[in-house]
């Protein structure tokens, strides 16, 4: 039985590797899975494995048991991926846009290998959009506006707006080289994935009567999201996307997921990190610039799409290894910077020691190496299956602070947790904050006629007290986290009595309920002795009473 692992070394190793790893010491062969190098014919690529043997502390033991996590690890993202594999047609249309009268011998050059290529005037376009295949673009003459459409442009300096869309490349940004490999490889057929599952049941924008949210439209640096205002939908454009996991970060619900990590592949994947430093390495980065020995215990982790790893991602991986976390990388993004902010103060105020460390040289990582501290009293875990990204959170944070009260963090811009307070003597139990809320933080229990809130799954959205009928009842308290045990349980927030049909007896609906309505109509009324009786009776006892009046108004 063929292996799907495989490992390429031209002189061979000192040591065994487990034997569902094939090692070879020429690149002849194929059909594999995991490859440690780009010279065989594999489906996936790890150069962590060959960065790791080079560079690692270990013991040969250690060496042995981690190379086999690191090409499973790989495996679990290509079992787990939830992606779908789309393409675009892509013609010979290319739109060139400079004043520079010296690139006219690209078009030449071009135009010799086939294409069909227009120079035009940065100042002569108003817009563009479309994407990669069908791009639109809006051209001002003298005479009037016209619309050109092409597959690809070329644009020294082009503005944000056009660079947002798929297709549209920045000589000044990738190299001319690199603009025009691109232009002709992806000539013919583009071939893209979704990077984004999308569940719009918990989605804080979706058809809300006002906005509150629709932070991931924001953070896109393309036009792959976009919100439909009128009717609040949001709309996704996979071939824009990059996948660069961005909008995955700040999702407050976790309607928004990684396709090619998904939160349950991630949850098994932090398995492998048990006891060790987890040294996560976008693929983006160069590991050949990390120069320096890794101290025993580190083990990498290449990630793709370096924005995605929120609160939940980072919480499972700190209570799983009981080590701190090193985040090598140039770039944080939004989400994932305010997770790391809000971590690192609660394990300051727990632990007194940090939990994640970020650098982007090698310098900084060995002084990063030279203080880690371990804390193996975090360790916890829990069966993930099923639930949402706050209640994951919510769970590992709620074991972390145990009894004690470590006060409040203050959250960010991008990432809220909050609370909310009611006005119990206003509030008539309607249940439309329940109806609002689609992340189970407000909920109803007939059992005690209580409303019941959970701060710590609360996303912060304040979509509970915009839909609260009643005045001055409900107010929701912003971007704060309580680290005390009374933050993760459900606390009862209002409670009433049922109120029984004075016509026969059965309860219908609450104490204040009714007395507010019939506080209401009584004035209204006025003298109508029957139609206030009306207003104590369940809905099956209205009509009856009603009917005994008319017809005894009637007979006499």
């Amino acid at each position: 039985m063929k292996k799907e692992y495989v490992f390429y070394n031209q002189v061979g190793l000192d040591f065994p590797l487990a034997e569902t790893i094939e090692v070879v010491t020429d690149t002849e062969k194929e059909g594999y899975l995991v490859s440690n190098t780009k010279e065989i014919d594999a489906v996936l690529y790890a150069p962590e494995i060959n960065f790791y043997l080079g560079q690692s502390l270990d013991s040969i033991a250690q060496k042995i048991a981690n190379v086999t996590k690191l090409y499973e690890t790989r495996t679990i993202g290509f079992d787990f991926a939830q992606d779908i594999d789309y393409e675009q047609a892509v013609g010979k249309k290319l739109l060139i846009v400079t004043d520079d009268a010296q690139n006219e011998m690209i078009k030449q050059q071009l135009v010799e290998e086939g294409l069909t290529v227009l120079v035009l005037s940065p100042a002569m376009i108003l817009d563009v959009n479309g994407h990669i295949g069908a791009l639109h673009v809006s051209l001002k003459k003298e005479d009037g506006i016209f619309e050109l459409e092409v597959d690809q442009i070329i644009w020294w300096d082009a503005p944000l707006f056009a660079m947002k869309q798929s297709g549209v490349y920045d000589p000044n940004v990738i190299s001319l080289e690199g603009a025009l490999k691109k232009v002709k490889t992806n000539e013919g057929v583009y071939h893209y994935k979704n990077y984004i599952n999308y569940d719009p049941s918990i989605c804080q924008y979706h058809e809300r009567r006002e906005e509150i949210c629709g932070k991931c439209a924001e953070v896109c640096p393309t036009v792959a999201i976009l919100k439909e205002d009128e009717t609040k939908h949001l709309v996704f454009s996979h071939i824009d996307c990059h996948g660069c996991g961005g909008c995955i970060s700040v999702c407050p619900s976790g309607a928004l997921d990684y396709t090619q990590m998904p939160r349950a592949a991630f949850a098994h994947l932090s398995g492998y990190f048990k006891d060790v430093i987890t040294l996560i390495i976008p693929n983006k980065m160069d590991l050949g610039l990390i120069d320096i020995p890794l101290r025993e215990g580190v083990l990498p982790l290449m990630i793709e799409g370096e924005k995605y790893l929120h609160e939940a991602h980072l919480m499972n991986l700190l209570q799983t290894s009981g080590n701190p976390i090193i985040f090598y990388t140039d770039f944080i993004s939004k989400g994932t910077g305010d997770a790391i902010r809000i971590i690192n103060e609660i394990f300051e105020r727990k632990y007194h020691k940090k939990a994640i460390f970020v650098c982007e040289d090698t310098k900084e990582l060995q002084t990063i190496f030279d203080t880690l501290l371990p804390f193996p009293e975090c360790k916890y875990g829990i069966n993930e299956i099923d639930l949402r990204k706050r209640e994951i959170f919510s769970a590992r944070l709620a074991h972390l602070v145990g009894e004690d009260d470590l006060g409040i963090i203050k959250t960010g811009e991008h990432i809220h947790y909050g609370n909310i307070t009611i006005n119990e003597s206003k509030c008539t139990l309607c249940l439309s904050c329940v109806g609002a809320c689609n992340v189970r933080a407000l909920t109803a229990h007939p059992e005690d006629n209580s409303l019941r809130f959970n701060a710590s799954i609360c996303t912060n959205c304040g979509y509970c007290e915009i839909t609260c009928p009643e005045k001055e009842c409900l107010s929701v308290v912003k971007d704060e986290i309580h680290l005390k045990p009374s933050w993760f349980s459900q606390c009862i927030m209002a409670k009433d009595e049922l109120f029984k049909c004075t016509e026969c007896g059965k309860e219908f609906a609450t104490v204040k309920s009714v007395q507010k309505i019939a506080t209401l109509m009584t004035p209204l009324f006025g003298n109508d002795d029957v139609k206030i009786r009306t207003l104590y009776c369940c809905a099956d006892c209205k009509p009856k009473v009603m009917f005994k009046a008319h017809m005894e108004s009637q007979y006499s």
